[in-house]
Parts: structure tokens; sequence; C-alpha cells
């Protein structure tokens, strides 16, 4: 049975606090191949743009949304 929902999870190196930091220690100590490097870094490229293009998308939901609070302003309530 397949479930079709709105909401996908991403399953990103930096949603992972431990695999973070085991990264960050690999690499210091230089317990990662080359090729496991390389392998790596398309990932995070590939992470970030990912990152950059669903900040983009919030973006201009932001900006959809504050061009339709500056064309509809609120009315200003007085204190009784």
């Amino acid at each position: 049975m397949s479930m079709n929902t709105g909401i996908v999870y991403a399953n990103r190196l930096c949603d992972s606090d431990s695999m973070t930091t085991k990264l960050i220690y690999q690499v210091k100590k230089n317990q990662l191949s080359d090729r496991e490097l390389d392998k790596l870094q398309a990932r995070c490229s590939r992470e970030l743009n990912e990152l950059r293009n669903e900040l983009n998308v919030l973006l201009q939901e932001l900006r959809a949304i504050a061009d339709r609070s500056a064309s509809n302003p609120a009315p200003v309530r007085k204190a009784a």
C-alpha cells in the first residue's frame, strides 16, 4: 500500500547531529578515502542546493503574504 502525503521527510546530513559529529571527526582524523570525500562533497553540494531552493520557495511565499497584507491593511483599532 502506497501512501501519498504532501510532507516529505528529508534524510539530510544536517538533520542528524550524531551523523554530522561523526563525519566531522572522520574528516579531522583523515579517516575517509579520497573517494569517500568526493562522495561526501557531492552529497553536501546537493543538499545545499536543495536547501537554497527550499529557502527561495519560502521567501516567495513570504513576499506573497507581505504583498497581500500591504494591499489589504488591517483596520486601525482605537482604544476605548
